[in-house]
């Protein structure tokens, strides 16, 4: 077995022990030579030895010469080194240091070998009571143990990591590192661990507390526990992707159950890989919890307000679909009910938007408490509701609920000026029988909505077969009105109105057809007009109607015959256009008529409502010269408050009214009042739809002269009007 290999230190003091005792057996054997031998002997007896002596020592110096040039070298790089070291006797006098030693925050320089550690502590901090008590503090109490690491701060705040370590005949070495920067970015990640809004956890493989944040004491409501399995947590996830199941990086959602006072908590969890442990410590992985719990409750509470109505609390529009298509694939079927409040735009106008957001609250209410607990009610905005009903795939059945529910809306509410019911218009279909798919379901009771508001007054319509026909000739003919305004299919004919008495002539009303309309055959006015004004048709139409009726007006006075004025319907959403008498001096102007040769007729659908946005364009109207006409005077919609707020320069009595006479003792009592109130507001009186001779000897004894209808003439092309 070869022996362990001499320590350098070792063998540099073996060489220089064994130079030194040949050099004292060679001088006691000078001596003994020149004292036993003759002089003559003696002489170069000691000359050999001394060659002899010196050829031996300078053999033990180059034997010795690397081991003296390593400690040198070592010694010069530990000078040159971060390494600050110092070596003490048992005394604690100072036996060597290495240049950099500082580190009582003294210059190197300054400490010469000799000088005992407590007299260099006083000669820093002085003497006295301060000198004894910085003696104690920079020995620390584990000065007496065999080995000991400790941090040193110096006087000018640098941090000095210590190894004390004794030595086999009792000396001390005192080794020094600077670990400033260190110790800096161990308290600047310290800091972070600590200010980080999220509970950092550091557990060993077992699942082990080994540290933690203050997040985390605060999250386990004060003390860390010492397990996962202690926090209620276990295995996250699968085994074998990362520690305790985690995927390393990513994050994942968890739960941390109710437990010693705290309540439940919804929490982010993100690990680390495992870390390598140092020295005796395990390995690690660092889990990081962010509690969500607030986070949670503040998106639960946002869902919430997003899915339903912030006025009345009930489902909206945004979880009507998903309700509808349940219904619509239930084996046992049901019924979607679509309700629209009457009069609720009326509410708001006359008493304000709180008694409107009050009668949209009780009907909610009203709604909730009629229907069944299996059965949803969603508001769908503005006026507009739903009951999704299932279970009643029969029409009784549906028609029975949409009864109830008519009643309970039907009981007095008073919104501050006296009770009154909630009326609403009612359409449904049924499931499967109208619509196996939602579209169709939402589709088919919003058709039988759509007639229940046409009827008005709180109507009740089911979908049928005949109704989903009559919308579906309805959107044809919407198509081919929008491509009939673009091909010129319309044409104009033209009524006479004449005196009555003699049967001159007076003008003449230009009346639309559509000669061509789907299948080729004629479409009333009153089939296509409501049409095109519900699909945005009618100001094209209205510039069409002008536009062709001034042409041929201009094209009339150029052949010197033809009415002297001529009236046009106008619709009122041009009316209320406040660019539509720029348009109509325009085209006067293009064609050369005078404004005075133009009557514009006020339909009579105006509601009153609409006389505000109206008035302007008239006034303006009558200002440029032109005609008003107020339509249907007496029997339709027009009223006292149209006649006296308008400046119209005709009158025009309702055909139901001529209709009544000679006979009708009401039509004769309304037709004597018109033409009373038309004599004293100097407005002359034109009565249409005149059809038979006792007809027009009734309306002359009344003083009504002017005459328009069958009685004198058809609608006719602009060729035969002339004749008359």
């Amino acid at each position: 077995m070869t022996p362990p290999k001499e320590a350098p230190p070792q063998r540099l003091w073996h060489a220089v022990a064994l130079g030194s005792g040949l050099l004292l057996c060679c001088a006691g054997a000078a001596v003994a030579l020149n004292l036993l031998l003759p002089p003559a002997l003696a002489l170069p007896a000691v000359t050999a030895l001394l060659v002899a002596m010196i050829a031996g020592l300078l053999l033990a110096a180059l034997a010795a010469w690397p081991l003296l040039r390593r400690a040198a070298l070592l010694r010069e790089a530990v000078d040159r080194s971060a390494l600050r070291y110092a070596v003490f006797a048992p005394d604690r006098t100072l036996l060597d240091r290495s240049h950099a030693f500082d580190m009582l925050g003294t210059e190197p320089r300054m400490v010469p070998p000799g000088v005992k550690l407590d007299d260099l502590i006083a000669a820093i901090h002085g003497r006295g009571e301060n000198a004894r008590v910085a003696v104690a503090r920079e020995i620390p109490a584990h000065e007496d143990a065999a080995r000991a690491e400790y941090d040193h701060i110096l006087p000018d705040g640098r941090v000095l990591q210590i190894s004390k370590r004794r030595l086999s005949g009792g000396e001390v070495a005192r080794f020094g590192v600077d670990v400033t920067g260190a110790r800096a970015r161990d308290l600047r990640a310290r800091a972070i661990h600590e200010s980080v809004p999220a509970a950092i956890w550091h557990l060993d493989p077992d699942g082990r507390t080994l540290a933690g944040n203050q997040r985390l004491s605060d999250l386990f409501g004060g003390m860390v526990p010492a397990t996962l399995m202690e926090a209620g947590l276990r295995q996250l996830g699968e085994a074998g992707t990362g520690p305790f199941g985690l995927p390393p990086g990513q994050e994942v959602e968890g739960v941390l159950p109710a437990k010693q006072g705290m309540p439940e908590r919804r929490v982010i969890l993100v690990t680390s890989s495992w870390l390598p442990g140092e020295g005796n410590y395990p390995a690690q992985a660092v889990l990081m919890l962010l509690d969500v719990t607030r986070l949670h409750a503040a998106q639960a509470e946002a869902l919430q307000f997003a899915c339903h109505d912030p006025l009345t609390g009930l489902p909206n529009r945004l979880q009507f679909p998903g309700a509808l298509v349940q219904l619509a694939s239930n084996a046992d079927g049901g019924s979607l009910l679509l309700l629209d409040l009457a009069g609720l735009r009326s509410v708001n106008d006359a008493l304000g938007q709180v008694a409107g957001d009050s009668m949209l609250q009780e009907a909610g209410r009203r709604l909730r408490d009629e229907v069944g607990p299996a059965d949803q009610v969603f508001r769908l905005g503005g006026d507009e509701f739903a009951v999704i009903a299932t279970g009643l795939r029969t029409q009784p059945e549906a028609e029975t609920m949409a009864a109830r529910i008519q009643r309970a809306l039907a009981a007095p509410l008073d919104l501050g000026t006296g009770a009154g019911p909630i009326r609403a218009n009612i359409g449904h279909a049924r499931a499967p029988h109208d619509g196996r798919e939602a579209d169709a379901l939402h589709r088919a009771a919003a058709l039988a909505l759509a007639e229940a508001k046409r009827q008005g007054n709180g109507a009740v319509i089911a979908y049928d077969a005949a109704l989903g026909e009559r919308v579906a000739r309805r959107l044809t003919l919407r198509e081919r009105l929008s491509r009939a305004v673009v091909g010129g299919e319309f044409q104009l004919v033209w009524q006479v109105q004449v005196d009555g008495r003699s049967g001159s002539l007076r003008g003449a009303e230009a009346l639309l057809r559509w000669p061509g309309g789907p299948g080729g055959s004629a479409v009333s006015p009153a089939d296509f007009l409501p049409e095109a004004d519900a699909a945005g048709l009618m100001p094209v139409i209205d510039a069409w109607v002008l536009e062709e009726a001034l042409r041929q007006k201009a094209a009339w006075e150029a052949a010197g015959n033809g009415p002297e004025v001529i009236g046009v319907n106008i619709s009122a959403t041009s009316l209320r256009d406040p660019g539509f008498p720029a348009r109509v001096a325009a085209t006067l102007a293009r064609h050369g008529v005078a404004p005075e040769a133009l009557e514009v007729e006020i339909p009579e659908d105006v509601a009153a409502c609409d006389l505000d946005a109206m008035a302007p364009v008239l006034h303006e109207l009558t200002a440029d010269g032109v005609r008003l006409s107020l339509d249907d005077f007496g029997g339709g919609r027009s009223a006292l408050a149209h006649l006296l707020r308008l400046p119209v320069d005709q009158v025009k009595l309702d055909r139901s009214i001529v209709a009544g006479l000679p006979g009708g003792a009401r039509e004769r009592a309304i037709l004597r009042a018109v033409a009373t109130l038309a004599r004293g507001m100097e407005i002359p009186l034109l009565a249409e739809g005149v059809e038979t001779e006792v007809q027009r000897d009734a309306l002359l004894e009344e003083g009504c002269a002017v005459m328009q209808g069958w009685l004198f003439g058809r609608g006719v092309p602009a060729s035969e009007l002339v004749s008359h």
